[in-house]
């Protein structure tokens, strides 16, 4: 790996893969992250886009069918039409 090529557990590489696919619409559990961007810190990250960004980000705990309980996180599809113009 060169100087130049950010490593795949960079902090700054999978906000911008989170907040991208958050920005297609799509509602996202930590689980799913791991298995679609190898990111093991998801929910430290949406915190960051909060926190550090602004990025109104929303949360909800939901049950899994073995009865376990995850966050799920969304962004409003009114904050994307307001971003994105659409």
């Amino acid at each position: 790996m060169t100087n130049n090529t950010p490593s795949p557990n960079d902090t700054k590489t999978h906000k911008r893969l989170l907040l991208a696919d958050l920005m297609a619409g799509n509602r996202r559990t930590p689980l799913e992250v791991l298995d679609l961007f190898g990111c093991m810190s998801a929910s430290q990250r949406y915190g960051d886009l909060r926190r550090d960004d602004g990025i109104p980000i929303q949360s909800q705990f939901i049950k899994l069918p073995n009865g376990k309980r995850i966050k799920e996180y969304w962004l409003e599809p009114s904050y994307i039409q307001a971003i994105t113009g659409a």
